[in-house]
C-alpha cells in the first residue's frame, strides 16, 4: 500500500468505490460536480494509480476499465497507520486525545466515543 495518495487520488479512488468498474469517462462523469476534471487529467490519475496498484484495468475494445484492487476501509487504514507514525510517532493515544481536545464534538459522537471506549475497555 502506498505511503501517499494525494487529495485528488482520492476523489477518482471514491468515483470507483461508489462505482465499479467505470472507464476513464465515466469516472469523469462521476466527478463532474466537484470541480472542472479534464479527461486528460483523470487520465492521469487512472495511471498513477494503477502503478501504485491501487487499481487494475483491463481493455474493452477500445477503451480501459478501471476497478478498485484495495477497498476504502484498507486505503483508510494505511493512510491512518502513515500519519500515525508520521506526526505521532505511532502513539495513538495522544493522537486520539489530540483529536477530542480540539474537535467539536456533538453530544451524539461523545456518546458512540464512550461506548466505543467502553466496549476496548472490557475486551482488554
Amino acid at each position: 500500500m502506498p505511503a501517499k495518495i494525494s487529495p485528488a487520488e482520492w476523489e477518482v479512488l471514491t468515483a470507483l468505490w461508489n462505482k465499479s468498474p467505470a472507464t476513464a469517462a465515466e469516472v469523469c462523469e462521476a466527478l463532474a460536480g466537484d470541480q472542472d476534471w479534464h479527461p486528460k487529467t483523470v487520465g492521469t490519475f487512472l495511471t498513477r494509480l494503477v502503478h501504485k496498484g491501487l487499481l487494475k484495468v483491463r481493455r474493452d475494445g477500445k477503451v480501459n476499465v478501471y476497478a478498485p484492487l484495495k477497498s476504502r476501509a484498507q486505503c483508510i487504514r494505511a493512510e491512518s497507520d502513515s500519519f500515525l507514525k508520521r506526526v505521532f510517532r505511532g502513539s495513538f493515544g495522544p493522537m486520539l486525545l489530540h483529536f477530542i481536545e480540539n474537535a467539536e464534538l456533538s453530544p451524539a459522537e461523545i456518546r458512540d466515543l464512550e461506548r466505543l471506549l467502553k466496549q476496548k475497555k472490557e475486551k482488554s
